[in-house]
């Protein structure tokens, strides 16, 4: 069971990461773009996916937060089949709305407020989800459909490619660019578009900090690239930007150092051996973890001891656990810091 459940929390950070990598590349397409009238295949393919795969990510951990466990496949299937078998994104994310309202903390927080009212009733980010929804439902081939179909009569089908070039236009009414180039015009037009699509995926982001307790927090990683932006950073592109962290710079201890032979001396320890786990991720036999005042977490593995948390981690300038090189590529240990977070007790 332990193994099963390590094997769903894996799968819910991979889908993350995913996620952020097809918005933000999707909004990097944009912005790349040279003119208003693209094709704009590109970027609706990566929206699309990107929001599809977050938002019912987002519905699974509520319903872990909500019931205790992530459905099973046969539940799961069955529900997704009422969001036009999973692809409805409109729909999924008016669920997520309605559930905020359930949320005291979601309607506590006037920026959360905000920002829920924003996905909710901006008409320019919902005629956003609108296109990339029909797009993921049924619109995906649309060129493809129309080389193959015969008899066809135009006016039934929408050309989402179309429709997504009058949304970036649509950015133009209010802003008087008369005394604009053409060029100039366009930028005005993606740049007014990026922002609206971020302040939403910035709202729907929150979810994972304001809507799932601590089980949510456990698994916004790349999407803190959002969370944290300001409404001046809008348009910027901030997350598409080399970041440097003094984190980068930090090292981890030699256990027979002078400091890491105070801290083993102060803390409770655990080993933790290859032999309890039948998906063990470290390329030695056994780890140690180890709880200094029931504040602070590590973990020796080898002769280095990486820190369990962030606040670890920024009090003693030691890289998390991630940064071994005993640790198996693209692995992760979560159960780590549960275990050392119990020998506090």
């Amino acid at each position: 069971m332990k193994v099963h459940q390590i094997h769903k929390i894996n799968a819910i950070i991979e889908e993350v990461e995913a996620s952020f990598k097809f918005i933000t590349v999707g909004l990097l397409s944009l912005k790349e773009q040279n003119s208003a009238i693209s094709n704009n295949h590109v970027a609706l393919q990566l929206f699309s996916s990107g929001f599809e795969r977050i938002i019912k990510i987002l519905l699974l951990i509520k319903d872990k937060h909500l019931s205790g466990n992530f459905p099973e496949l046969i539940n799961a299937k069955e529900r997704f089949k009422g969001y036009n078998n999973g692809h409805g994104i409109e729909k999924m994310l008016d669920e997520l709305i309605d559930y905020s309202k359930t949320v005291e903390l979601m309607q506590r927080i006037p920026m959360v407020v905000e920002e829920v009212e924003f996905i909710k009733n901006d008409l320019k980010f919902k005629t956003f989800i609108e296109i990339i929804t029909q797009f993921s439902i049924q619109q995906r081939y649309y060129y493809i459909d129309t080389i193959i179909l015969e008899n066809e009569t135009p006016s039934l089908r929408q050309n989402p490619f179309s429709l997504f070039k009058s949304f970036i236009w649509s950015f133009e009414e209010g802003v008087d660019v008369s005394k604009q180039s053409y060029e100039e015009e366009d930028a005005i037009k993606i740049k007014n578009t990026i922002m609206c699509i971020e302040k939403g995926t910035r709202a729907i982001s929150r979810f994972f900090t304001h809507g799932f307790g601590d089980l949510g927090r456990q698994y916004y990683r790349d999407f803190s690239n959002f969370i944290f932006l300001n409404d001046t950073d809008l348009g910027l592109l901030k997350y598409g930007e080399k970041k440097k962290f003094p984190s980068d710079s930090y090292k981890p201890l030699n256990s027979y150092s002078q400091i890491g032979q105070e801290i083993l001396a102060k803390s409770k320890t655990m080993i933790i051996s290859s032999s309890e786990y039948t998906d063990w991720v470290f390329t030695i036999d056994s780890v140690e973890v180890f709880s200094l005042s029931g504040n602070f977490f590590f973990v020796r593995i080898g002769d280095e001891i990486f820190a369990l948390t962030g606040a670890t981690s920024t009090q003693y300038k030691i890289p998390i656990y991630h940064k071994s090189s005993k640790l198996m590529p693209r692995k992760y240990a979560l159960y780590l810091l549960d275990l050392a977070k119990s020998l506090k007790n």
